[in-house]
């Protein structure tokens, strides 16, 4: 390792980074962990997905310390999954929206750090949202159901439904609350339906990881991340040193310091390729 500079703590994205289809770890990239870890690299999780979701992967891994879930929303612990520290909406803006959404046909979902609560609506919605974690309770209504107690508890607020319900739904967001939190929406699938992603301005992968490093000790130029998607945009644009997966959109890619050439589909490879280039 002479000559070589090492970063203090390496963030892995999950879904079209470390795992591949049935969250599937290549045996080359856990390998490759492992040499990153024994090298004194803290290695840490990244992702979109809360604390549930991500919780198996970190114990395939056998990491310790602080993940960063929920896009930036939660710090968690590796272990045991508790909440280190959270940067949740506004109970006021949690319940509006949820209404906003009912008046615009909008099918709403909660992601809180341990679970996820929605209402009732096609099957395949509700599979797509159990990529963020196993725990997904239904309910007729939200706002009818046990889980109404814990709307000042919610990361992240989702909303699926007709591209004109999204967009009007984003309206009133920014009307009401622009100042204070974060949208984006994109195409869900081929019946002009549109997913609506809801979080607190605060939260992003960059300063959820900006908060890890400052429990740490460390600074983003002692940091380096990998990802593949839109939403590590912050955290490639804030890290030191960042990577980005050969299936990143041009768009993602571009705001990475280095294009990796693998990616997570079939045998997987890019973490490893990554760890590969720091390790010299």
């Amino acid at each position: 390792m002479v000559g070589v500079t090492l970063p203090r703590l390496l963030a892995l994205d999950l879904d079209g980074t470390l795992l591949g289809p049935g969250d599937h770890i290549a045996p080359e990239d856990h390998q490759a962990i492992g040499r990153a870890l024994r090298a004194g690299i803290n290695v840490t999780i990244a992702t979109g997905r809360i604390t549930t979701g991500a919780l198996p992967t970190a114990h395939a891994l056998g990491l310790r310390g602080a993940l960063v879930v929920a896009d930036g929303a939660v710090l968690a612990d590796a272990v045991d999954g508790r909440p280190l520290s959270q940067h949740l909406l506004g109970e006021g803006v949690v319940a509006g929206l949820t209404h906003a959404m009912g008046d615009h046909a909008v099918q709403p979902f909660w992601f809180l750090h341990d679970e996820i609560h929605g209402e009732h609506g096609p099957d395949a919605v509700a599979g797509y949202v159990r990529t963020w974690s196993p725990r997904l309770s239904l309910h007729p209504a939200l706002k009818h159901s046990a889980a109404w107690e814990r709307r000042h508890e919610v990361a992240i607020a989702i909303g699926v439904g007709l591209r004109e319900g999204v967009e009007r739904t984003a309206q009133w967001l920014h009307d009401l609350h622009g100042d204070t939190v974060n949208t984006v929406a994109f195409p869900f699938d081929r019946e002009q339906r549109w997913t609506l992603m809801v979080r607190d301005r605060a939260s992003d992968k960059a300063q959820g990881l900006a908060r890890l490093c400052v429990r740490e000790g460390l600074d983003a130029s002692q940091v380096a991340v990998v990802g593949d998607w839109i939403n590590d945009i912050p955290m490639f644009k804030w890290a030191g040193r960042s990577f980005a997966m050969g299936n990143s959109p041009d768009e993602v890619a571009k705001h990475a310091t280095e294009r990796l050439t693998k990616t997570a589909r079939g045998v997987g490879g890019g973490v490893a390729e990554a760890i590969g280039r720091l390790l010299g």
